[in-house]
Order: C-alpha cells, then sequence, then structure tokens
C-alpha cells in the first residue's frame, strides 16, 4: 500500500522517515546503470590494453575486490539502521565516482586490488541500502511491484550502456573517456538521490516502529533468526542459479556445445530483452496470489531452464541453438518470478528498525553467490556437461520443499499473503 500525492511525491510507511520522491530515484537507478553497462563490457579490455596490466593479475585483483568487500554490508546494515538509508545510497555513489575518476591512473596491480576493493564496496553500500529505502514507500506486494519496476529500470539502463561502450570502446582515448563516464554518471545518481530525499535527514536509532529512544535489535537477533538465515541460504541457490546463464551458459553454448559464435551474445540480449518485457507483468500475475507461490513457480521455471540444457551435448548443431536460446528465455522467465519477490520477501522477515541489517545479510549472500560462481560452475563444467545442468536443477528444486518448510516460521508478510 503506497499512497502517492498528485505531486508524485510517494508518502512513506514510516511516518518517521522523511518523503522520498520516486522518479528522480529511479532516474539516478537508470544512469547509474547506463554508467555500469559502459564498464562492464569494457572492464578487463581496459585493464589490460589501456593501463597495460596482466590479464590473470587484473582477473585476481578484481575478485578479491569483490570478496574482501563482503565485510562492508554489515557495517552498511548497521549505519542504515542508525541513521537511515539515504546517506549510504548517497554515499555508494560518491565512492564509485572516486573510484572511477582513478582508474587512468592505475599502473600496478596493488592500486588496481584498492580501488576494486572500494568499487565493490560501492556496490555493498547501494544494495544493502535498496530495499529498507524502497519499503519506506511501499509495503506488502505494492513492494514486489516497485522493485520489479527498478528491475527493469536497470536492465534497460544496462543495456543502453553496454550499446554506448561498443561505439566508444574503439576510438582514440576512449577506454579513459568510459571511466569517466561512468564517475559522471554515478555523480549525477548521488545528486539526484539528494534531489529525490530532499537532501540528507538523518533519523535516529530506534524509529521505525519501535518508537523514539526504543532500543534496535542489534547483529545478535539476526544471528538468531535461523528462518531468515534459511530463506538466505536459499536465495544463494537461486541467485547461483541465475549466475550461470550469464557466466557459463555464453561459453558452454560455443565451447562446449560448437554453436555457432554469435549464440553466446545472443543468449544474454534475449535473456535480458526477457527480463525487461516480462519482469512487471509476471509479478502483476503473482500480485493475486502468496508470494511463496511466486517463489516456487519461478523456482520451477527456472530448473526447467537447466533441464533443457542437460541432454544438449547429444543434440544437433541446429538443435543447439534452440535449445541455448529457449533456455535462455525460460530461464528470464523464472527470474522474473524468483528475484524481486524473494528480495521482498526478505525485507518483510526483518522488523522494520532492523532492516538494514537483515538486508546487509541477504545482499551478503547475493554477494556470495556471485564470488563462488565462477569457481564452483567452471568446476561442475570440468566434470562433465550433463553434470553442471542437472546439479543446478537439482539444487533449485531442492528450494521448492525449503520453501514451503520455512515460510511456516517466518511473518506472514514475508512468504504466506
Amino acid at each position: 500500500m503506497s499512497a502517492t500525492t498528485p505531486a508524485g511525491v510517494e508518502a512513506p510507511s514510516d511516518p518517521a522517515a522523511p518523503p522520498f520522491r520516486l522518479v528522480p530515484y529511479f532516474v539516478g537507478t537508470f544512469i547509474d546503470t547506463v554508467g555500469g553497462g559502459l564498464w562492464m563490457p569494457i572492464a578487463l579490455i581496459f585493464f589490460v590494453r589501456a593501463q597495460g596490466l596482466p590479464l590473470g593479475q587484473v582477473g585476481a585483483a578484481l575478485t578479491l575486490g569483490g570478496i574482501v568487500a563482503l565485510a562492508v554490508g554489515p557495517l552498511a546494515g548497521t549505519v542504515s539502521d542508525r541513521i537511515g538509508p539515504v546517506p549510504v545510497v548517497f554515499a555508494s555513489n560518491a565512492v564509485r565516482v572516486l573510484v572511477f575518476c582513478c582508474y587512468p591512473l592505475v599502473g600496478s596491480v596493488w592500486q588496481l586490488l584498492v580501488l576494486a576493493t572500494l568499487g565493490s564496496a560501492g556496490d555493498r553500500l547501494f544494495w544493502t541500502a535498496n530495499t529498507p529505502l524502497m519499503s519506506r514507500l511501499a509495503e506488502g506486494r505494492a513492494l514486489d511491484r516497485m522493485l520489479a519496476t527498478q528491475s527493469v529500470v536497470r536492465i534497460v539502463g544496462l543495456g543502453v550502456g553496454a550499446g554506448a561502450a561498443g561505439l566508444l570502446a574503439d576510438r582514440p582515448g576512449g577506454l579513459e573517456l568510459l571511466a569517466y563516464a561512468n564517475a559522471a554518471s554515478f555523480a549525477l545518481a548521488a545528486v539526484l538521490v539528494l534531489v529525490a530525499a530532499g537532501g540528507f535527514a538523518v533519523e535516529r536509532a530506534g524509529r521505525g516502529g519501535h518508537g523514539s529512544g526504543a532500543a534496535v535489535p542489534g547483529w545478535r537477533s539476526v544471528a538468531r533468526d535461523r528462518p531468515f538465515l534459511l530463506l538466505c541460504g536459499i536465495h544463494t541457490v537461486l541467485a547461483l542459479g541465475g549466475a550461470s546463464l550469464v557466466l557459463i551458459l555464453p561459453l558452454v553454448a560455443v565451447d562446449t556445445l560448437r554453436g555457432p559464435v554469435w549464440l553466446a551474445g545472443a543468449a544474454i540480449v534475449l535473456g535480458n530483452a526477457v527480463l525487461a518485457v516480462a519482469q512487471r507483468p509476471v509479478v502483476a500475475w503473482t500480485g493475486p496470489r502468496p508470494r511463496r507461490r511466486g517463489l516456487v513457480a519461478g523456482a520451477l521455471v527456472l530448473a526447467t531452464a537447466f533441464l533443457l540444457l542437460a541432454p544438449a551435448g547429444h543434440a544437433s548443431p541446429e538443435a543447439v541453438v534452440g535449445l541455448v536460446l529457449a533456455a535462455a528465455a525460460v530461464g528470464a522467465l523464472g527470474q522474473c518470478a524468483a528475484f524481486p519477490l524473494m528480495v521482498a520477501a526478505a525485507n518483510h522477515a526483518a522488523p522494520v528498525a532492523s532492516r538494514g541489517r537483515y538486508s546487509a545479510v541477504f545482499q551478503t549472500s547475493w554477494g556470495a553467490a556471485n564470488a563462488v560462481a565462477p569457481a564452483l560452475l567452471t568446476g561442475l563444467l570440468a566434470v562433465g556437461h550433463p553434470v553442471l545442468w542437472l546439479t543446478l536443477a537439482a539444487a533449485t528444486l531442492a528450494t521448492v520443499p525449503a520453501l514451503r518448510a520455512v515460510s511456516t516460521r517466518l511473518p506472514a508478510a514475508c512468504l504466506r499473503e
């Protein structure tokens, strides 16, 4: 239930929180994801070609930086609970402005490691504070729809940025220009966060339904919340499945299944197109149903994508193209249901005053999945192509009974409404 005034100002669900304008925030989301789209396709190319660093060391530095930055999540959650999520989102953009302004100055691997850690820390700050901020504007199933809309905005922004990167990367000085353009996108996004929030309004700990001056539940209460931790474990499994469609499927399509070179890019483009078009309709379809049913449906559809790929090693070249593209599209449909609903469910599993801490743990589960995905997925592929996809299918299907078991141990607003 979100109330919107004619002026477009979203009324926060927490009366103690300051008013927040959704449109400028979503515009900022679009702009910073355009920057992300500019950067992701050329990140390795930039450090190898423009900065002259060894490819293997660049990959190791970026991976290690992402792992080290996971430790920032708990700190971000605590700060978000104590002073509110808006300063944390602003800080996430400010940190990334600094990082991308410094990337063209990198001359050694240790410098890259420091900046990569800071950049990943900025990502963790944003994702830890984003859902608590969104929950100021909508509760219940309205939060699902809002997160789905933000997901569409991000997907379109990434696509626009990736297209622009292809046009600029080969121009003289184009790689450096892309780094500075990404810095500029985060700077503008930071300004729009302040516009959306009407400036900084630091909130006192204890607000958000607990009363002014009431004690805010700390990390010990989060650690004791075993149903929530199980929900995070389920999310990790689903996140690994989603990552496989972007990380390992393109490689499998070309190298293992001997598909045409264009198939790798086509699978990613098709998956993103399905996400952009189907995200809101799928979430709208789940709206009248308990959130658990939508998550179960998403898991079943995602597992179907993996089962389509398992026998592809014995298919003809023409069938390989069809199976890979079908798996990309079906897997994207599963993600349309699974991920916005899971994010909203985790938010509603938390006491209002501890949503920053709970979000930090939840986002760490996402970060951990992405950190282990390259080694885990390539290791399974080394054992065998069917082993990879059947293992992912089995793990994803195992989340269905897990969701049913945990739903009765969480607040009703989490999975049963």
